[in-house]
């Protein structure tokens, strides 16, 4: 049987996953912020007595119930976990800035895959800007939707030279090359005992300039995903997908 029962649904059946940035205590008394409430009260109509689950990333996920509701937020009583913390993945997705709603697609999908940092990078032919707090809005919602127990790290933009002049020594850097002069992604070896991070490039391509320094870096190796010029979320979900299964086979 399910550990999610008929008591976590609204009316449709969907289960309500909130997740609450403070630690957790058994009959603590937590409030939900303005946004939240109104979810709960407004949107999915939750009344008092109701019960939900909750997460803060760190100490699995919670049976809480709802004591009362106010103007302005919600007051919930934890009662147990009802799941412990899972060990995340350890796998870091590194882009260009996409156009809105290509970059929300891209955040939603990494977050169900399990990417555990999402590191936005500036190319020379990158174009779009980034919102930090938009993209943690979105992981946010992604893993509440998803029942993942933990929420990606964002970085903040950082310059590609940046990138490679401090990228750490125990992670291995996979990137898409889209000139097709790498190996197939099936031939590359992937060591289950090692860190990955994968890279896609901006939507013009790497500059040749790029793309020496990446593959003249010790730690990066350039892949081949398809025969086809791949659309830069649909080449990271590709590559974050072929690692997760790569790794799962070595395990």
């Amino acid at each position: 049987m399910s550990s999610y029962s008929t008591h976590f649904t609204n009316q449709r059946g969907k289960v309500i996953r909130l997740y609450v940035e403070r630690p957790f205590l058994e009959n603590q008394e937590i409030s939900l912020s303005e946004n939240q409430s109104h979810y709960v009260q407004k949107v999915m109509r939750l009344k008092q007595n109701d019960e939900l689950l909750v997460f803060n990333g760190t100490e699995g996920e919670w049976k809480a119930i709802i004591r009362t509701h106010l103007k302005k937020t919600t007051e919930l009583t934890l009662l147990y976990q009802n799941r412990p913390q899972e060990s995340p993945n350890n796998l870091w997705l590194l882009f260009s800035p996409l156009k809105p709603k290509r970059q929300e697609f891209l955040e939603e999908k990494a977050t169900e895959l399990g990417v555990s940092c999402l590191m936005p990078i500036q190319f020379e032919h990158t174009t779009c800007k980034v919102n930090g707090e938009k993209m943690r809005a979105h992981v946010i919602e992604a893993a509440e939707q998803c029942k993942r127990l933990t929420i990606p790290e964002i970085k903040p933009l950082l310059p590609f030279s940046d990138l490679l002049r401090s990228w750490p020594e125990d992670r291995s850097l996979l990137f898409g090359d889209e000139t097709l002069t790498s190996l197939p992604v099936k031939n590359v070896e992937i060591d289950s005992r090692k860190f990955y991070g994968f890279l896609v490039g901006p939507e013009g391509g790497f500059t040749s300039q790029e793309l020496t320094l990446l593959k003249s870096h010790p730690k990066a190796q350039g892949v081949v995903l398809n025969h086809n010029i791949l659309r830069s979320e649909t080449a990271a979900l590709a590559g974050i997908s072929y690692l997760q299964i790569a790794v799962q086979k070595e395990t």
